[in-house]
């Protein structure tokens, strides 16, 4: 079973302890807000009131074999900054750190962070794209232009082969998997022919997503706001 400290009981630090309990690991929660503890005394992870500005007890209670460290002190960014350093030099890694900002993100990769979250950002990526196209069910971007979507179906491919639709020549478009209604997720062979209601998990570049999307639009008479085809512009993808 892999350990995880969480250190710090924000509203980001919350969440990833609840997603790491529901995977059955073995959690560590250090916070000196008492009250914050004691919200998980009756939860299986190992609850400790400790200051994790002080070195000494940072170092007393996290084992340098624990699998990785998630840090969010909330606002407080010279708390995070230091308990980020007090990490690395116990031999802590990874550590995944909350930023508030560009600059404290600089500062905290200089001190030993491994990886750096900015959530509303990355929840703002994910939310915009499905209020400019009513297609877009989910919307994952993954590096650079690199997206991963899960969206309609367009009309005009209903009634046509996997094959026959030819998705990455026609449209950049990569097809993980398929589905409809409250069907599983499951593989398409080449011969599957698309259904009214499918739902497509693919993946492609961010202009090839908006374009799909903007056909899928058109073609079911959902709505669709100007400006679908420049979602790059609101991430700033593609910028050189």
């Amino acid at each position: 079973m892999k350990q995880f400290a969480v250190i710090g009981l924000s509203y980001f630090g919350k969440n990833v302890l609840e997603e790491l309990l529901e995977l059955g690991a073995d959690i560590m929660v250090v916070d000196l807000n008492r009250d914050a503890i004691d919200e998980y005394k009756d939860r299986p992870v190992t609850a400790l009131v400790i200051d994790a500005l002080n070195e000494t007890s940072l170092r007393r209670v996290l084992p340098k074999t624990i699998d990785g460290v998630v840090i969010d002190m909330g606002d407080r960014i010279e708390s995070s900054i230091l308990a980020t350093s007090y990490c690395r030099k116990i031999g802590v890694s990874p550590i995944i750190v909350k930023a508030e900002t560009e600059e404290h993100a600089e500062i905290l990769e200089l001190v030993g962070a491994t990886k750096i979250v900015f959530p509303n950002r990355e929840a703002a990526k994910r939310i915009t794209p499905l209020m400019m196209s009513s297609a877009f069910l989910n919307y994952l971007p993954v590096s650079g232009k690199l997206v991963i979507a899960e969206l309609a179906v367009p009309p005009q491919l209903i009634g046509r082969t996997l094959l026959e639709a030819n998705l990455r020549r026609k449209y950049g478009l990569n097809l993980i998997s398929v589905k409809n209604g409250d069907e599983e997720y499951d593989f398409a062979s080449p011969d599957y022919v698309f259904r009214a209601g499918d739902i497509a998990l693919v993946s492609g570049k961010d202009r090839s997503l908006a374009a799909f999307a903007t056909m899928a639009t058109k073609g079911a008479g959902r709505k669709a706001m100007p400006g679908l085809g420049d979602l790059s512009a609101l991430f700033g993808f593609g910028k050189k």
